[in-house]
């Protein structure tokens, strides 16, 4: 397949449990695939009080 074509995702997820970070990657990853057909993606799980990403502002 040529690289120009391929979906690709990157996601900074929040969760206030650390401890299902396994969890909601392994979701997150799910849902990526069933709902958007998108098989690769980087995810980044942070705690709830991270800050900077809501920052950005897009």
């Amino acid at each position: 397949m040529d690289a120009d074509l391929r979906d690709a995702a990157t996601v900074h997820l929040v969760t206030d449990d650390q401890s299902r970070n396994h969890a909601v990657l392994d979701e997150a990853r799910h849902l990526l695939r069933a709902r958007h057909g998108i098989a690769h993606a980087t995810l980044q799980v942070e705690p709830a009080d991270h800050l900077g990403c809501d920052e950005l502002g897009w």
